[in-house]
């Protein structure tokens, strides 16, 4: 548009009949006014240039704006992933409380098991004191005597010098205690043990929560 408006200038200059210089114009105007229109050809290109660079500007920020929102939604991802992972946690937790809990049903069993056999074993008599012969021996015997020669005495437990000391926690028992301390550190501890360094303790069943035990380091 701006060229046209030129050349129209030009043109009426050139033809005009109210101007003296239609038939008089020289070279020096014409080339004046073709300097006036390479000027405006000029300026029309660099705003085009500019136009241009800011296009590319523009879709450069479009692409830097689509890859923030990926890096985003990737970050959304994450967050869910690890909330997956601390449910997967928590699944292991009870897992190891199941685990810790059937050892220590099992070393109860084991415990009740030898007691029962213990029981047996003072139960049944020796055939040959028991026949008529020596039941008279058997009853001039201090009875004393008898209850102790029947009833073997109970196992020493050998404490090591250095224990532990742990609170007990809400929902803990003193077998999963025991088992957590064996896996942990290596250890070989049973409850005969920790019965023995704890003489206040009666009822392993029984433990309240804030009550110390001693757990000793048993390898």
């Amino acid at each position: 548009m701006n060229r046209f408006a030129a050349f129209l200038l030009l043109a009426a200059t050139l033809f005009s009949p109210c101007s003296g210089r239609a038939e008089s114009a020289d070279a020096e105007d014409v080339r004046r006014l073709n300097g006036t229109v390479e000027a405006l050809g000029e300026g029309q290109e660099s705003l085009r240039k500019q136009i241009q660079s800011l296009k590319d500007q523009l879709e450069k920020v479009r692409a830097e704006n689509a890859q923030l929102r990926q890096e985003l939604a990737g970050n959304r991802d994450m967050v869910t992933r690890e909330q997956l992972n601390q449910v997967v946690e928590q699944l292991r937790e009870v897992d190891r409380k199941r685990a810790a809990d059937a050892e220590y049903v099992k070393t109860q069993l084991a415990d009740i098991a030898r007691d029962v056999n213990k029981s047996l074993a003072t139960a049944v008599r020796d055939p040959v004191k028991d026949s008529p012969k020596s039941r008279g021996a058997t009853r001039t015997q201090d009875p004393k005597s008898v209850s102790d020669a029947a009833t073997p005495p109970a196992p020493e437990v050998k404490l090591p010098d250095y224990m532990y000391e742990h609170v007990v926690k809400p929902g803990e028992t003193l077998g999963a205690i025991i088992t957590a301390y064996n896996q942990e550190k290596g250890l070989k501890i049973t409850t005969a043990h920790v019965m023995a360094a704890n003489p206040g303790l009666k009822d392993p069943k029984r433990i309240r929560v804030g009550q110390k035990l001693n757990i000793p380091e048993v390898k």
